[in-house]
């Protein structure tokens, strides 16, 4: 009975193994800058809710809130170059209502032309917050 020698599978397995592990380490830088703008994106929203739910004055509230998230987007801590962001603001409706601001963020995609991959969609992160009765004076 004859043996099969394994002799020179070793190479091609490898080889393989090489390209798996580089397209695997791709996708994964590639997942940052969309972490990264989410995070921040999180972090403006969040801001500029509370700004809404503290501002007695609804006239400046919108203000107040939308300067505030994009000062927390353009913060030194983000570092999300070629983001693009998006903010919107609904003001309560009255004394104890909820108001909402989103923040839309697109990602640039890393390694675009070498994965082969499209501009992607806007995403959104927001937050509800009620306007404190006793501060409010919607009239």
């Amino acid at each position: 009975m004859k043996r099969r020698s394994e002799r020179g599978q070793a190479m091609p397995e490898t080889a393989l193994f090489a390209v798996l592990a580089v397209l695997m380490a791709f996708g994964l830088l590639a997942w940052i800058p969309t972490h990264r703008a989410r995070t921040a994106a999180t972090a403006a929203a969040y801001a500029c809710s509370q700004f809404l739910s503290q501002s007695p004055d609804p006239s400046r509230a919108r203000q107040n809130a939308i300067r505030v998230a994009w000062q927390t987007l353009n913060a030194d801590w983000s570092a999300t170059r070629g983001v693009n962001y998006r903010v919107q603001v609904s003001l309560p409706g009255g004394p104890g209502e909820a108001g909402s601001c989103q923040v839309f963020f697109q990602a640039p995609t890393l390694f675009d032309g070498l994965l082969g991959l499209g501009q992607t969609g806007w995403n959104s992160e927001w937050f509800i917050s009620r306007s404190e009765t006793w501060k409010a004076w919607w009239r």
